[in-house]
């Protein structure tokens, strides 16, 4: 077979999702399925091809590698979910697929972290847009404009001063931490760019602990026309220390995405409806920006161009862009399988357009599990019981490793609510059920069929 092969395709996958929404413990265990490739347990291409010759490769310059052994060997015998994403980390590998005649692949896979994708809106704004589109979600939204009350009121004076802003804005962002916000920007208050991630504690002490900015002496914070007519030095100085902020910290996690050619989007509809309604405007808001910077799909021009270059151009020089969406709903293991069909349905009710608005983008929407870790009983009456580990107790806190217990989930809607409180969805998490022996890749729920979708 090998003597047929006289190409490489390169596939470029960008993983993205917010924070907790399991992107590191997808890779993990997609990694696994291909190292240790088993067409029963990862049927991909309708189980009629199988992964031959893995190889790991080195990461790109400027990329981390992915730490793969260390994250299966935490689920393994920690009973640990994989730490989330500090910076970002890349797994490359080359293989050859037997239903790829004259082709073998390297695939490399870009896992960013989540809190990035707050900064999505500075790719293509300076600073006065950006100020003004951050503005108008902190006076339009409710839980946005209670909790930056105070910033708000420091930027509408006239004795607007730096030091009240930023420690007023400081404060706002920590009280939208401790409400489970996601629109933290600048990101680095609640992920630094040393991978330290803001940890629970008062508004105040986080205000004073954290910053907004690249370093302490670099903060900015967004500025109202009026303010930044009536202070011009404060603004040409939040400016330049936005600018160097768009440079250092949001534009090579921005570029990272812009040079794949497939994402996969996570998006946690089980974290979702337990968050309430508030959380899901907020991630959607949050997918939008990524899509107005990314703008993935591709012109009649483009394809023709990226068909010629992958006919003439080694694979080192072809030109890439997104032009396939893979929208994932995952932890499919914590919703009773009576109600899993309608995962991937609120899945795409709540971004399908997003795609369709976008032309040349093959979008995919799918329900998916990367290991799991629950066993199904039968539904008893209205309640859905599902058996596992449980990893918190009745209080929130997380609670040692013990025994298998039943829980009961919540049933899926049909379709999102008009209106609904968190709490009342409930998908309680469960400990991580991964085989010790190295060789043998998690049971997994879909994931074959997103790797079909961004590898071709």
């Amino acid at each position: 077979m090998a003597s047929l092969l006289f190409k490489t395709t390169e596939c470029r996958v960008g993983v993205v999702g917010l924070y907790s929404a399991g992107k590191t413990v997808l890779l993990t265990s997609l990694v696994n399925h291909l190292a240790d490739h088993d067409p029963d347990r990862f049927p991909f291409a309708g189980g009629k091809a199988t992964i031959r010759k893995f190889a790991p490769l080195p990461p790109d310059r400027g990329w981390n590698q992915f730490h793969y052994a260390g994250f299966r060997d935490g689920l393994v015998h920690a009973g640990q979910w994989p730490t989330k994403t500090t910076d970002r980390a890349m797994y490359a590998c080359a293989f050859e697929r037997t239903d790829w005649r004259f082709s073998d692949a390297v695939l490399k896979l870009y896992d960013l972290p989540g809190e990035r994708l707050a900064d999505a809106a500075m790719l293509t704004r300076d600073h006065a847009e950006w100020s003004d589109h951050l503005l108008t979600r902190l006076h339009t939204d409710t839980p946005y404009r209670t909790a930056s009350a105070e910033f708000l009121d420091a930027v509408g004076g006239a004795a607007a001063n730096e030091t009240d802003i930023l420690r007023t804005y400081r404060l706002a962002l920590a009280r939208l931490i401790l409400a489970f916000k996601p629109l933290i920007s600048p990101s680095t208050f609640l992920l630094d760019t040393a991978g330290g991630l803001a940890k629970p504690a008062a508004a105040e002490v986080l205000a004073e602990a954290r910053v907004c900015g690249a370093d302490a002496d670099s903060q900015f914070a967004p500025l109202p026309a009026e303010v930044r007519a009536a202070h011009p030095d404060l603004a040409a100085t939040f400016a330049a220390r936005y600018d160097r902020y768009k440079a250092e910290v949001a534009v090579p996690f921005l570029d990272g995405l812009r040079s794949c050619h497939s994402l996969i989007v996570l998006v946690d509809v089980t974290m979702l409806l337990a968050g309430g309604v508030g959380m899901y405007d907020d991630n959607r808001q949050i997918v939008r920006d990524l899509f107005e910077v990314l703008r993935p799909g591709e012109s009649a021009v483009q394809t023709l161009g990226r068909n010629l270059s992958y006919l003439l151009l080694p694979r080192q020089l072809r030109p890439a862009w997104v032009n396939r969406v893979a929208f994932v709903a995952p932890k499919l293991d914590l919703v009773h399988p009576t109600d899993r069909d309608r995962v991937s349905h609120l899945l795409k009710r709540m971004v399908g357009k997003l795609a369709t608005d976008r032309d040349g983008l093959r979008a995919g929407y799918f329900n998916a599990s990367a290991a799991v870790s629950t066993r199904v009983l039968p539904v008893n009456g209205e309640e859905r019981w599902l058996v596992g580990v449980p990893y918190r107790g009745p209080d929130g806190a997380r609670i040692h490793r013990g025994d298998e217990r039943r829980f009961a989930v919540s049933a899926i809607p049909d379709d999102w609510p008009a209106d609904w409180p968190a709490g009342k969805f409930a998908f309680p998490e469960v400990y991580p059920t991964v085989p010790p022996r190295k060789d043998c890749p998690p049971e997994q729920i879909n994931l074959e069929k997103v790797f079909d979708f961004v590898v071709v």
